[in-house]
Parts: C-alpha cells; structure tokens; sequence
C-alpha cells in the first residue's frame, strides 16, 4: 500500500489506486471491466471517481459500476461537455442526478485544479493539472485564447498521482495538440516516473504525430509508458508513436495490456530487456524506489 493498477480493459482507460484510507477509480473503460476487477478484489466502496473526459472507452463502465448493488461509489467528478450527444454520455448524467438527488452521492460537474488537495484518500497526492477553470468553462465547441476550437480531448483531465514528494504516475486521458499546449502555459513540470500514454499510442488529433509525442515525452519524461489497447491491436500503439517514444527517452520501458503488432515487432527488433507486451492488468507499487510493476492477469 499504496498500490496503483492499470486495468487491462481493452481499448479504454481505466485504473484503480488502493490508498491506505479509501479507493479512487480513474476513469472505467468501456464495459464492465472494472466493477469486475473491484468484485474480484473484494472492493465495496470507491470513495473518488474521476473521469478524465466524455468518451466512451473512458466513461462506460461508469454506468456498470454506478448501477451495482455491490460497490458503493460515494463521489463522481467529471467537466461538462455540451457536445457529446452519445446515448452512454446522456445516460451516466442522469444515473449521476438521480444518485445526487437520493443522496446516494456526492456529484459535481468540475474536475480542475480547485480540487488539489481535496481528492486525496491516505498517502498519494492527487493533482489535477488541466483543464484548467477557464478552459473547463469554455467547453468543447469554444475557441481557447488562441483562437482554436476546443475539442472533448482538448480539456482532457491530465492527473498526476505523488508519494512522498516523488511524481510517480502521470493519467493525460486522452489530452490533443491543443490541450498540452494550454498545460504546458500553465505549468514547466508535468514529469512523472510512469505515464500512461494518451490515444492508446494513436493520433492525439489533427496535429504533427510525432511533434506531440516528443513533446508529451520531454516534458514527462517517463522511465515507464504503458499502451492501454484492444485485443489484437493492428494499429495501436502507432509505429510513428513508438519510434519517437524510444527516440525521445534512453532506457524508456514500454509495455501494452494486450497483444500489439507493432510493439511485438519492435520486441522482436530490439530484445526483451526492456519491453513487454500483452502483459494484462499492471500493478505498481508506489512506494517503491525505482517503482515495482508487476502484471496480474484477473482485471
């Protein structure tokens, strides 16, 4: 304790942080993925649930876990996004209303900066980088400061988890060009030790691929970047990702929750000292120094 896991839930997003006072969730997938891996781990309570943006693959196992009777969920913070019409997005706002209602919990349409501080259950830090107030506020649809159109991944929630001082795990959602860019005015240190990479190795928009990529990756610097992809990803992570990846980081350490043609081959190419592929759910332990990941094949 604490432990931090990196649900193998296909091609989605979701992890779990076991503090030594209460459970965050950090987004949930798409299916039913993660209230499986809380039931086959004895979780009855999350205390924080925090979804990163609308998309599917980040907020569909919200409406499973929401809709249990076995998992308690106590508070639910997540940015307005006034254009996602998906039937899943509409859906999980009125579950949340109507839990807000009974007093069933604690709901609240903002995750920002204003929530550093508030979220932590026990030793980890957790810290909201972006989007920042004004950004969350805009919404998708509107122009940022720079005249560009704000998109769902634009104010991406980017979440930064720390122990004892130390930045241990960086969770950008699905963050594009032009939110990095408005975190990068915000903020010059953004390095965490692990980072979970945002588009499951995709293109993060309409912008220059592999320019994001070295950018994300110098100003995290991450010893550890882990793909969170659907089975038998032809094209997840991207080999334009994975090379620049390599390139920007010496000694980087590369892993994917399930099968990657394209990680299998650089593998292949390169040995498999540093990189692991297809290893199911990751589990780190943050207390340790350099971080302990390991892989469990239940989540």
């Amino acid at each position: 304790m604490p432990n931090l896991y990196i649900l193998d839930v296909g091609k989605g997003n979701s992890a779990v942080l076991l503090d030594t006072k209460g459970v965050i969730v950090i987004d949930a997938g798409s299916q039913a993925n993660l209230l499986t891996f809380l039931l086959a781990h004895n979780i009855n309570t999350v205390d924080v649930l925090l979804l990163s943006h609308a998309d599917q693959d980040h907020i569909g196992g919200a409406i499973n876990l929401l809709s249990s009777k076995e998992v308690l969920v106590k508070s639910v913070y997540l940015n307005s996004d006034g254009k996602q019409k998906s039937k899943t997005w509409k859906r999980l706002l009125r579950i949340l209303w109507d839990g807000f209602k009974r007093n069933r919990l604690y709901f609240e349409p903002s995750l920002t900066p204003h929530l550093n501080g508030k979220l932590d259950q026990g030793e980890v830090t957790i810290e909201i980088l972006a989007p920042n107030q004004y950004l969350a506020a805009l919404s998708p649809g509107n122009k940022d400061s720079q005249n560009r159109t704000l998109t769902t991944n634009s104010i991406s929630a980017v979440i930064r988890l720390s122990h004892n001082g130390k930045h241990v795990a960086l969770l950008p959602g699905d963050i594009d060009e032009i939110g990095l860019d408005n975190l990068l005015e915000e903020t010059d240190n953004i390095q965490a030790k692990l980072m979970v990479f945002p588009h499951h190795g995709g293109k993060p928009g309409t912008g220059n691929v592999k320019a994001f990529t070295n950018r994300l990756c110098q100003s995290v610097k991450p010893e550890t970047v882990i793909f969170s992809i659907g089975e038998n990803a032809k094209h997840f992570p991207t080999q334009l990702v994975v090379e620049t990846v390599v390139e920007s980081l010496e000694h980087v350490r590369l892993f994917s929750t399930r099968s990657s043609e394209v990680l299998k081959a650089h593998i292949k190419k390169t040995g498999k000292t540093l990189h692991q592929d297809a290893v199911g759910t990751v589990l780190i332990d943050l207390t340790q120094e350099p971080l302990k990941v390991d892989f469990v094949n239940d989540g």
